[in-house]
């Protein structure tokens, strides 16, 4: 008896039934792999330790109390080699903070120096101590307090040379342009950091700044030149101003005027 013939058709869609599961099972077992490998990686244990950070943002010149700081489990790889400790945490209180330090970071020592260091530990290695004398205006009403930032103007007379050869001058006024901008202050009169709750600040008559040299020797001209003034900027804005500053003239000019006198001098030529 002939075995009947199987169809061409049903052969090769038997096939292609037969290559799908056999895709599908090796696409599956591909996944679970991955899935694997993936939880795997998850379960990695991070190694932590018990460290010391600060309860509250620390500025430039304040003093830390055993208030501020509060005990955190972190990634040993975000710990300072100096960090401060649960053991040795005592030794730190009342020291003064020689650079910011933000809320929940561990403290380490280099940013605390003891009361009776110098003063020279405050300062940013690089940078210098400029003591500049205020009055009431300059010290905006002796409100400025260490660890503010302030930006400095300067006023002067912008009448200057014009002409080629000849000395010719032009009147313009007095000038005001900026001279150095976001500089922390790092003391108000001897105060450095904040006073006690309930203590009023003492009066003073000059401020404390921390600059580069280059910058020292602009406000070290600039006084020389004219009249600086003093602006105290918020306490966390950064925003660079880009103020180009303006003149006496410029100013009259923008409400009608003629700005000023324009008659020119000629002093001395043929």
């Amino acid at each position: 008896m002939a075995l009947p013939k199987l169809n061409k058709n049903v052969l090769f869609l038997g096939g292609a039934i037969v290559l799908g599961l056999i895709a599908a099972l090796l696409s599956v077992s591909y996944i679970q792999e991955r899935v694997a490998e993936a939880t795997a990686a998850a379960r990695v244990t991070v190694t932590e330790t018990e460290v010391v950070v600060s309860r509250r943002n620390l500025e430039v010149g304040e003093t830390i109390a055993e208030s501020d700081m509060v005990t955190r489990t972190v990634p040993v790889d975000f710990v300072p080699a100096d960090a401060v400790t649960t053991e040795n945490y005592t030794g730190f209180i009342d020291r003064m903070v020689r650079s910011p330090i933000k809320q929940g970071t561990p403290l380490s020592a280099s940013a605390l120096v003891p009361m009776y260091d110098k003063f020279s530990h405050v300062i940013v290695p690089g940078k210098v101590g400029y003591t500049l004398s205020v009055n009431e205006n300059n010290s905006i009403s002796g409100m400025i307090a260490p660890g503010d930032r302030v930006d400095i103007l300067l006023t002067y007379d912008a009448d200057a040379d014009t002409g080629n050869g000849s000395a010719t001058k032009q009147k313009q006024g007095e000038r005001v342009a900026p001279l150095l901008e976001n500089i922390t202050v790092l003391a108000t009169g001897t105060q450095i950091g904040d006073l006690p709750d309930g203590t009023e600040s003492a009066a003073f008559s000059s401020v404390t700044l921390e600059l580069d040299p280059d910058q020292a020797e602009l406000l070290t001209v600039g006084q020389k030149a004219g009249e600086v003034r003093v602006l105290l900027r918020n306490f966390e804005d950064n925003t660079p101003f880009g103020l180009s500053g303006i003149s006496e003239k410029t100013l009259m000019s923008l409400f009608g005027g003629d700005g000023g006198d324009d008659v020119e001098y000629i002093i001395g030529g043929n």
